[in-house]
């Protein structure tokens, strides 16, 4: 993954908000860290770009800061519901090209819905829901919903599909699900030949339907 040429800003510094930073920082993207709290912005100035102390709920501050011209804007606040609904309504009123906002539950997220958040983010749901489907098959490594009904999933080839051919699996018969990557140990091919044979410990990296990828997640 590469995000070097990508801008990103993370408004709200908490322990979600500085674990965005951190990793967006190590994928090689320039972060914006900013936060109404002094110490915890002086935590983010070791992995940012740069860290401010600033109150984005108001339009001066996005004007100066110039956040419009991030490719996107994540709102991390906390506890603090009005604070976090009110930015993200500055920000999609400055014209920000995408802001994704993390929301405490649903009414906060019905509310940033309406104000126009691109993406909303429930981490405890989220989560919830990626633990009940690798305890459900610990074959799937990760299941990522991607929006607009689309997901991207992490599948371990195991001994039932060993001497395969890509191009057998149920997967590579489906117009709209696409093989992004083959892993093998330390290696990684992208964009794999349906004719490469699989092996006992391949993991597979594939995006689709998110309700069709479930179905077929059973048939490996």
């Amino acid at each position: 993954m590469k995000a070097e040429n990508k801008q990103y800003a993370v408004i709200g510094l908490g322990r979600f908000g500085l674990t965005v930073c951190e990793e967006l920082h190590q994928y090689g993207s320039q972060v914006l860290a900013i936060d109404i709290n002094e110490e915890r912005v002086k935590k983010a100035t070791d992995f940012v770009s740069t860290a401010v102390v600033a109150n984005c709920a108001n339009e001066e501050t996005i004007a100066e800061l110039k956040l419009d011209e991030y490719d996107m804007v994540m709102v991390a606040i906390g506890s603090d519901i009005n604070a976090s609904i009110l930015t993200t309504l500055v920000l999609k009123e400055a014209g920000v090209k995408t802001v994704w906002v993390k929301a405490n539950d649903k009414f906060h997220a019905k509310i940033l819905t309406k104000i126009g958040a691109d993406h909303i983010i429930l981490p405890e749901r989220d989560m919830g829901i990626r633990v009940a489907r690798k305890m459900l098959d610990r074959r799937v490594f990760e299941f990522h919903q991607l929006g607009s009904g689309l997901a991207m999933t992490e599948i371990v080839i195991g001994g039932q599909n060993m001497g395969k051919t890509l191009g057998q699996l149920d997967f590579c018969q489906m117009s709209d699900v696409k093989i992004l990557a083959l892993k093998r140990g330390p290696e990684i091919e992208s964009a794999p030949e349906h004719s490469k044979i699989l092996e006992i410990g391949d993991i597979l990296i594939i995006v689709g339907p998110e309700d069709k990828l479930a179905k077929k997640i059973r048939s490996l």
